[in-house]
């Protein structure tokens, strides 16, 4: 893979290294990025020290169909509602000394990783043209598209191939070619409205009762309404929706739709990566996490597809070059700055301990190892 360093402006740089210094010795032992006021504040984390690839690597093989409704998006009486039962660690505290550096744990996901050893992913890829539509961190639940038809399939364990796939329902006026979103459980699919006033402008949630059974066909868009609101007043259109592992973020992008007529000379429009957190009423209006540093125009847009089981790493597909890419940050709630090339890995999605790339490449679904 290519590494790009990402050089920022001398202000941003100056209030990103103040912000450091005032960070404790264990600041990525960070508390949860929801809270009960809101937004997060993505202002820059602390110096950085190497970043390499962390925890052992292997995906535990053991383990239930994940029937339980701990992690990810677990929706109270099965509305959109999306909770974690892990609370971030809180770092120690500890006495600020001038120029003293704070150092950074590595992420889960390397920046040095080459994903070489890429194989057609059993039960999923045949004959049939395939395309990753998400997988779930555990690698239980796949959602994909054969022959443009979407399809799921589930396993117990993620040493084995998946079972026999079966179609999906799709309900009326929603759909997936814009992207769709999977909670950490499998038990909830997030869509993005394809007609009506609000096409392209709505997303709403569908749940199941577990992993076997099939997605209710009714749409709730309770938890959205501040993100929908925001595309009504702004005229912009979504695609690309992507839920956190922990399910306390929500990250798509957001671009100006191309007129029926053309952008007007020397304009193609604007497109952006945000991101929302999670509180009790809902997701939170959406703050951009691109930054100047990788938005686009609306046909040169930077689609996200995977998030780390950290959140500490984006994975997206750039339409401005046709490739797969990655970025990282210090924190899940600091800036996204360096970027690293996957080149045809598009739709890139990580297994939890981020040593799996699940990705779609030639027609087929395939899986690398690191």
């Amino acid at each position: 893979m290519k590494r790009y360093p990402v050089t920022f402006l001398g202000t941003a740089l100056g209030i990103t290294l103040g912000l450091a210094v005032a960070c404790s010795s264990n600041s990525d032992e960070h508390a949860p990025m929801v809270s009960d006021g809101g937004a997060p504040a993505h202002a820059g984390a602390g110096g950085r020290s190497q970043v390499g690839k962390s925890g052992s690597g292997g995906t535990a093989e053991a383990g239930s169909t994940g029937e339980n409704d701990d992690g990810g998006m677990a929706g109270a009486a099965g509305s959109a509602g999306y909770a974690s039962d892990e609370a971030g660690e809180g770092g120690e505290g500890g006495a600020w000394e001038p120029g003293m550096v704070v150092p950074v744990k590595p992420g889960a996901c390397s920046e040095t990783a080459t994903w070489p050893h890429a194989t057609p992913l059993e039960g999923i890829s045949t004959d049939a043209d395939e395309q990753l539509l998400a997988i779930t961190p555990d690698e239980l639940d796949i959602l994909f598209l054969r022959d443009g038809s979407p399809m799921s399939a589930h396993r117990d364990l993620a040493s084995t191939a998946f079972g026999a796939a079966d179609a999906m329902t799709i309900p009326d006026g929603y759909g997936t070619k814009d992207g769709v979103a999977l909670s950490s459980d499998g038990k909830t699919l997030v869509l993005l409205a394809t007609s009506g006033p609000t096409a392209g402008q709505s997303f709403a949630a569908f749940t199941r009762p577990s992993r076997s059974a099939a997605f209710d066909s009714t749409a709730d868009a309770t938890a959205f309404a501040v993100i929908n609101q925001r595309a009504i007043q702004t005229g912009q259109h979504y695609a690309a929706p992507i839920l956190a592992p922990d399910g306390k973020s929500f990250v798509f992008s957001a671009f100006t739709p191309i007129p029926e007529g053309g952008f007007p000379n020397g304009f193609q429009g604007v497109s952006l990566v945000y991101e929302a957190v999670w509180t009790e009423s809902g997701w939170t209006m959406p703050e951009s996490i691109s930054m100047a540093l990788f938005d686009g125009s609306s046909v040169t847009r930077a689609l996200p597809s995977g998030l780390a089981s950290d959140s500490r790493t984006l994975f997206y597909f750039d339409e401005g070059s046709g490739k797969q890419m990655a970025r990282f940050r210090d924190r899940p709630d600091s800036p996204l700055y360096g970027v690293v090339e996957l080149d045809t890995r598009k739709g890139a999605v990580p297994d939890a301990p981020c040593d799996r790339l699940y990705y779609s490449s030639g027609g087929d679904v395939l899986v690398a190892a690191e």
